[in-house]
């Protein structure tokens, strides 16, 4: 848990929201994503740091009304000064990379002198790695370099992760091939229909694979993504996910973190219109709270309205509702 905590402690604000908590502990624990009692494991781990007294909860009003069980809409971390002897630094031959290094706290001064000393030895021998293999060679931890880095930088985006010769590796996606190269693959959020589109697809061929997302997890899988469409000979992707703001936000997401590699996911139109048309609704109070204008940025004007008179009505449609005898009676037209 130590490694949670370190990665949390690495933000520049004391005060942590709810959302940037869940980004680090999912990351951490991608295998949690579909625990249905991920909110009480995430719970348990914050009581843990705050029982450690590395961090504190809010009082009651700082909680959500809802959720099995609710959880704090922030954690607040209990920063204690650390004394750190920095004389010598000023002498240490700094490479131009680290020439920010005056600027960085005394706690953070170790940890640039481990990686100077990288450097200075393997500067014209670097290949990139993935970043645990690198993180062992540099400090003896594979998981050290996971704890500095914000985003894809450390040193609060000072240092690039490539100037080390390291990159992060997606979590591999699962897929399940049909004989169908050229054609799309189809990401589906959650692991039941993985295996109703996937079983189904193997007979009418409309896609050149099925891709488990993983729910939450999909987020920062571009270059798993990529993989995929690689191996399956696949030609773009859509994605299908529940009919909620977050099953909604998860495809935004990774369209927004893909930028730069040029990957996108599109909506699968026809199968969030038959969601829409024929889907078994369910109730979730919190979705009359939505941002109306993610789901017509997602599924575009008509569907998106749609959609957004469903969430005032506090209502949502799991993608299971289209499953697999449903599949199965399905006429659609390519």
């Amino acid at each position: 848990m130590s490694e949670f905590f370190n990665q949390l402690d690495a933000s520049k604000r004391k005060r942590i929201p709810l959302d940037e908590v869940k980004r680090v502990y999912y990351s951490l624990y991608p295998e949690v994503q579909n625990n249905p009692e991920r909110q009480a494991l995430l719970l348990h781990a914050l009581r843990d740091l705050e029982n450690q007294g590395l961090l504190s909860l809010p009082a009651p009003g700082g909680w959500e009304k809802v959720g099995r069980p609710p959880l704090p809409t922030w954690v607040a971390l209990v920063r204690k000064t650390r004394v750190t002897d920095t004389s010598g630094y000023s002498e240490v031959a700094w490479v131009p990379e680290l020439g920010f290094w005056p600027k960085l706290k005394p706690m953070q001064l170790a940890d640039a002198k481990a990686i100077n000393d990288f450097l200075l030895c393997r500067r014209d021998s670097l290949t990139l790695v993935p970043i645990k293999e690198r993180s062992l060679e540099i400090f003896g931890d594979e998981k050290r370099l996971d704890a500095l880095r914000t985003g894809t930088s450390l040193f609060i985006g000072r240092l690039p992760l490539t100037a080390l010769g390291a990159f992060l590796v997606p979590l591999p996606l699962p897929y399940r091939q049909a004989s169908a190269p050229g054609k799309p693959v189809l990401v589906v959020e959650n692991h039941n229909s993985f295996w109703s589109f996937g079983e189904w697809n193997q007979t009418v061929l409309r896609y050149s694979a099925v891709v488990y997302g993983a729910g939450e997890a999909f987020r920062s899988t571009g270059q798993a993504l990529g993989q995929v469409l690689l191996e399956v000979g696949g030609y773009g992707a859509e994605y299908l996910g529940d009919l909620d703001p977050k099953g909604v936000g998860i495809p935004l997401d990774f369209n927004r973190g893909s930028d730069a590699q040029g990957l996108q996911v599109r909506p699968a139109l026809d199968l969030y219109r038959w969601l829409l048309a024929h889907g078994r609704t369910r109730k979730k109070p919190e979705c009359r709270g939505a941002v109306a204008e993610s789901a017509t940025a997602w599924l575009g004007p008509e569907l998106g309205e749609t959609l957004t008179e469903l969430w005032a009505q506090g209502l949502w449609i799991p993608q299971e509702a289209l499953g697999f005898e449903q599949l199965k009676a399905w006429r659609y037209s390519d």
